[in-house]
């Protein structure tokens, strides 16, 4: 895959590091992600034994050479069998979950080495849904408003971005619905469940949303629905 030509000079990992520091939460909604030459394998790793120490050389590769890039208003969908290093790959690139394992490559947001600062730009929608299931749809995004915007938004504004959420994820109807608990509480659907974990996400509008199997356990209706 060739990757774009990078809008603005690269930086050293100094200064990208200092230019994240000071930019978080300031870049353009427009936002290019590129990764070049991942290569994920298991760390060697020492564990304390009664009478020894014990040193382990995995050396399991997990991933090798991984390249690609993800383009503003475009849809990027992952695809490969069990075990081939799908979810990996979504970690690395949040720089996420790596304990125990060792990772090179880079990886550029507008041309520039982001390193951990990705969270910045970005969301990340889990394969399984976590919610309070005693919580109405409105109340649990009226709380996630209030954790996630900026300090100094007012509550009129907060109100205001919960309002165009639930309109852009078709949650209007069941927003006075408690979210239930699956297979114990009677509660919303699984579609809006999920379309539920999409709308907290986009409370504050992030240029990037990494999503893990986001189809999963949805029938095809309600896949189609929250793929709309």
């Amino acid at each position: 895959m060739r990757l774009p030509e990078s809008r603005k000079p690269l930086l050293s990992a100094r200064e990208a590091e200092e230019n994240n520091t000071n930019n978080i939460g300031k870049w353009d909604n427009l936002v290019t992600l590129q990764w070049r030459n991942l290569k994920v394998e298991v760390a060697s790793q020492s564990a304390d034994d009664f009478w020894f120490q014990v040193t382990t050389s995995a050396g399991r590769v997990l991933l090798d050479g991984v390249s690609g890039c993800a383009v503003p208003g475009e849809v990027v969908a992952l695809m490969g069998a069990s075990g081939a290093g799908k979810t990996t790959l979504l970690n690395t690139l949040l720089q996420r979950n790596l304990k125990g394992l060792h990772v090179e490559g880079q990886i550029f947001v507008n041309g520039q080495e982001i390193g951990k600062a990705v969270t910045s730009v970005s969301a990340y929608v889990q394969q399984e849904d976590l919610f309070l299931g005693t919580l109405t749809v409105k109340q649990h995004l009226d709380i996630h408003a209030k954790l996630r915007l900026p300090p100094g938004t007012s509550s009129e504004e907060r109100e205001k971005r919960v309002a165009e959420v639930m309109k852009e994820m078709l949650l209007e109807k069941p927003r006075d619905s408690r979210i239930g608990i699956p297979g114990i509480k009677k509660g919303i659907s699984g579609g809006e469940m999920k379309r539920l974990a999409f709308a907290t996400e986009m409370l504050n509008n992030p240029p990037i949303i990494f999503c893990d199997e986001p189809t999963t356990g949805l029938d095809s209706h309600m896949s189609l629905q929250v793929v709309k």
